[in-house]
């Protein structure tokens, strides 16, 4: 299979890989910080206000979760191929200007119905730009130094996710439940205005010997219909388990040990946003030094964890399970993503990206009601848990079956 990389030479030479590659930090900082103020503890004591009881609050919270993967589904799909042929930056700036207003339109929704509505058209803008977002970094990095790349785009990312459920969480308890979609809203608002800074950049297809610091890679020995086979199959199994445990992080804190939203929030903030943050720059120069593959393989430790999760009976404990848990998972997480995009040229880059995500879509749609359903039909509080740990243990053949792209350092500057 042909390399493909981006053939404007001006975008290096004149500083505007850097200037891009910086935006994209901002702005996926403050989508996702806005984002996740009101995701992670707001909405669901939002539903929680509406319905009512426990069963109720946990049956609409893994609809809600399903709903998600829907949005994730299409948005990811139609974002994937928009993003490849109108433009990473259009895309991007589709994804922000839909986001704002489906945040404010949360302190007026009237009822449950419509919550769940406003959930989708939310979820879409975030899907919506994430294979531009995917397709840019891979775009502005040199294969010697992908995995650092996707490692420092992960941090802004999942950074924002420490302060953010936290934030959320303490004014919804302080300053009214409605007061966070506002706030939300219009920080959000500056994302979009950074978007517009962006410089667009050729991505045609080139030969591995014209692609801009790439003529080190070696040449992928697997057909491009395998390749999305896998990582497709892959990203499925990525979104059952994903699924499954985003209304059990949630249902277990809040009815099996008492928290309130402030304490939710901590266990996002602690258990998730900083564990996550502080393994993806060790994970991007692990996959850079000693391979995708080991990095892959190395994360299945976090299996035991999620077991764990369902003994723990204080929130200081969850949020220990949680760490470990999240620790080993996203530890692999620059080594998927650069691994992803090295195996296609770099023309179809974000409608790879989409597909996959999408694919992933659909696990996150069934996962969610197949948790919701063990936790209300079955006696014991494991079995969602342990459930859970099966499609993560059912990527190991794929992963093995993946042929390891080889690098050595280029003496150009790379980001």
């Amino acid at each position: 299979m042909e390399r493909a990389e981006p053939t404007d030479k001006k975008t290096d030479s004149t500083g505007y890989a850097s200037r891009n590659f910086i935006l994209l930090l901002v702005i996926i900082f403050i989508a996702t910080f806005a984002s996740s103020m009101v995701s992670a503890s707001p909405v669901f004591f939002l539903v929680k206000d509406f319905v009512k009881t426990e069963e109720a609050t946990a049956a609409v919270f893994g609809v809600l979760m399903s709903v998600s993967s829907v949005a994730m589904i299409a948005a990811n799909f139609t974002g994937g191929f928009l993003a490849d042929r109108i433009g990473r930056k259009k895309a991007l700036i589709l994804g922000s200007v839909i986001l704002a207003p489906s945040l404010f339109a949360y302190t007026i929704v009237p009822n449950v119905f419509w919550l769940i509505a406003l959930y989708f058209v939310q979820m879409s803008s975030i899907s919506l730009s994430q294979p531009a977002f995917t397709a840019l970094v891979a775009d502005l990095s040199q294969a010697s130094s992908r995995g650092r790349a996707f490692g420092h785009f992960n941090l802004f990312w999942i950074g924002s996710t420490i302060p953010a459920p936290l934030v959320g969480g303490f004014l919804a308890d302080n300053m009214g439940l409605h007061f966070p979609f506002a706030l939300a809203a219009l920080i959000s608002l500056i994302g979009l205005v950074a978007s517009f800074g962006l410089v667009e950049i050729s991505h045609q297809t080139t030969s591995p010997g014209e692609a801009l610091g790439e003529g080190d890679l070696e040449k992928t020995l697997m057909p491009f219909a395998m390749v999305m086979l896998i990582f497709g199959t892959m990203g499925l199994f990525t979104g059952v388990l994903s699924g499954m445990l985003a209304p059990l992080l949630r249902v277990y804190p809040i009815f099996k040990l008492g928290v309130n939203a402030t304490e939710l929030g901590l266990v996002f903030s602690l258990g998730s946003g900083l564990v996550t943050t502080l393994v993806q720059i060790p994970g991007g120069r692990l996959t850079d030094k000693v391979g995708r593959k080991p990095i892959m393989l190395f994360s299945l430790l976090g299996v035991p964890f999620v077991i764990a999760m369902a003994y723990t009976r204080s929130l200081f404990e969850f949020i220990l399970a949680s760490a470990g848990l999240v620790a080993f998972g996203n530890l692999s997480a620059p080594a998927y993503q650069a691994w992803q995009m090295e195996l296609v040229p770099s023309a179809k880059r974000a409608k790879t990206s989409g597909l996959i995500n999408a694919i992933t879509g659909i696990g996150m749609f069934i996962g969610p009601l197949l948790s919701t359903w063990l936790y209300q039909s079955q006696p014991n509080i494991v079995l969602p848990f342990l459930t859970a740990t099966l499609p993560w243990f059912l990527q190991t053949p794929l992963i093995l079956k993946l042929k390891e792209t080889k690098t050595v350092t280029s003496s150009k500057a790379s980001l």
